[in-house]
């Protein structure tokens, strides 16, 4: 018999990031970091189509 064991499934939770090149709030991934959260990786900007890898978390909305 074999054990099998499965990790639960992460989601990336969706929070407001502000973009320093438009200067506009968008939503996009994040994820945890050593102290809070940071923009994943990769994403652009939905307004300007710039990186939002500098952008800063504004809000991030969590269930209680």
């Amino acid at each position: 018999m074999t054990l099998v064991m499965t990790l639960p499934h992460r989601t990336e939770p969706r929070a407001l990031v502000y973009c320093p090149i438009c200067t506009h709030t968008v939503e996009a991934k994040v994820e945890a970091a050593k102290r809070g959260t940071r923009v994943v990786p990769g994403q652009k900007c939905s307004r300007c189509h710039s990186s939002l890898d500098a952008g800063h978390v504004v809000r991030v909305d969590r269930a209680a």
